[in-house]
This record gives C-alpha cells, sequence and structure tokens, in this order.
C-alpha cells in the first residue's frame, strides 16, 4: 500500500496481491485488474483488505494512524524515511523486503549500484560552488525546502549546497494559540529573493494526480527572475516521484539520476 514499497517489490521480482487503487504511469502495470485495490495511499478500503486475506501488508507513514486497525487484518509494516540519516532507513527497508522473500543478494547488488552512483554526483556536488534550491509548486505558490526535510534528498544525499536554509522553529511559542486557531508559520520567501543558481519544482498536484504541469504554470515571473532561469538551471521534476513515492528502489535511482544527468552531465 506504499508505493515506494511497491517500486521496491517490482525491482527485487516479488509478486504481489493487492495494490491502491491507482498506480502511477512508472508502475503502470499493477493497475491491472489481477491485482486487487484495496485503497489509496492515505486510506486503506478495510473491506477489500479483508476480502483479499492478505499474509503481510506493507504500508507507509501516510496510513501511520490506521496502524492499529490494519494489524487487525494482518501483520503489517510500515516504511518510512529517516531525513537526517537516509541511506540507513532506506536501505533498512529494503534489506528487510528482501530478507522476507530471500533476494538479498539482489538487494545488496542494487544497493551497491545506487550507493557508488550518488557517490558521483557528490563528489560533483561538493567541488561545485553554486547552490540549489528544491522547491514544491501548488496553486501558483512556492514551498522551498532545505537540509534535513521530507525534500532535501539533494542536499542530504547528493550534496548540493542549499541556497535556502528555513529558520529553526522556536522551541515553544511565545503566546499560545486560541482554541480553534493554528499556529501561523511565516510565509516562505519567494525564488528570486533567495535566488539560487540551480532550481528544481516538482509540482504536488500533478504529483498525485499523475500529468507533469505545462512549463507556462510552473516558470513564473518569481522563477524567470532567477539566475538558474536565466543560465537554463531551472528544471520541472516528475511530482509523482518527488512527492508521491520517493524511497523506493526506482525512485531513488530516478532522483539521483536526475540531478546527476541536469547538473554534471552523469549518464
Amino acid at each position: 500500500m506504499d508505493l515506494s514499497a511497491l517500486e521496491t517489490y517490482h525491482e527485487l521480482g516479488i509478486p504481489v496481491a493487492g495494490v491502491p487503487n491507482t498506480v502511477p504511469a512508472y508502475l503502470g502495470e499493477y493497475n491491472d485488474a489481477k491485482y486487487d485495490k484495496v485503497g489509496t495511499v492515505v486510506k486503506a478500503d478495510f473491506k477489500a483488505l479483508e476480502a483479499l486475506k492478505p499474509d503481510l501488508i506493507i504500508t507507509g507513514g501516510r496510513q501511520g494512524k490506521q496502524y492499529d486497525s490494519l494489524v487487525m487484518v494482518a501483520p503489517t509494516i510500515i516504511f518510512g524515511s529517516d531525513a537526517d540519516d537516509f541511506w540507513t532507513s532506506f536501505d533498512y527497508s529494503v534489506r528487510t523486503i528482501a530478507a522476507l522473500h530471500g533476494k538479498e543478494k539482489l538487494a545488496e547488488e542494487k544497493l551497491a549500484a545506487l550507493h557508488k552512483k550518488a557517490d558521483l554526483v557528490k563528489a560533483k556536488a561538493q567541488a561545485d560552488p553554486k547552490k540549489a534550491v528544491v522547491a514544491m509548486h501548488m496553486n501558483g505558490r512556492f514551498n522551498p525546502s532545505g537540509p534535513n526535510s521530507r525534500f532535501g534528498f539533494a542536499y542530504d544525499v547528493l550534496g548540493l549546497k542549499p541556497a535556502y536554509v528555513p529558520a529553526a522553529e522556536p522551541a515553544q511559542p511565545a503566546a499560545a494559540p486560541q482554541e480553534g486557531q493554528r499556529q501561523q508559520r511565516p510565509p516562505a520567501p519567494k525564488l528570486a529573493d533567495i535566488n539560487p543558481d540551480y532550481l528544481f519544482i516538482f509540482d504536488r498536484n500533478t504529483g498525485i494526480k499523475g500529468v507533469m504541469p505545462e512549463e507556462s504554470d510552473i516558470f513564473t515571473e518569481d522563477v524567470k527572475a532567477t539566475e538558474a532561469y536565466k543560465n537554463n538551471k531551472a528544471f520541472i521534476l516528475p511530482g509523482w516521484i518527488w512527492y508521491l513515492s520517493g524511497n523506493g528502489l526506482i525512485s531513488v535511482d530516478q532522483k539521483i539520476s536526475e540531478i546527476g544527468e541536469k547538473l554534471y552531465g552523469i549518464k
């Protein structure tokens, strides 16, 4: 029920019985009717799950609140990603799946290849003084990410230098919000004010819908004012990889490849 785990099952050649109701095009074969549809990546369909009688359920953090109900249907594993130590959490997820199905040798081969590819990109990035921003686009607004965050892969794993580091939130708010009110975070700065040398943008809505946005929707006047855009170093990334999935054998490979090829010509 987690797309990152489904990628890993696919790459290790392990069959599955049930999948989310809708699967992105790069995993499109799992939209076939031979796979039971057991809900979304956010909400399980318990009626479908109980009818399937699975031996094992693998899900992700989006369904964390449903864990107690899922384990009543079958043994359940939740995999996540640690922004402070990506490789440890990622390797653990892959190796756990492999060990359950006797695919340890293949898993180690694929992990070694990914680490080697990431090291090639990281070596280039560490020698590169230019700074980057990875930003999420949603309905005309941009949310730039910094290191050690959900979308910090380019900095934390590949070593790109961040052009934007969000201010640390205070340990305690100066005044507690009133009941029914939500604490307001300061707005993110404009991309033109950050002015990165490299700019990577993924669209949240198309991550969910599975359709790449038009450049005209993403390359706004704010984006066009950056050095990245002026020097042809502004790129649109697939939202289904960078937002919806991102921690499986396919998406991690693609994220490394996209940064390496676009910035440093690494094939």
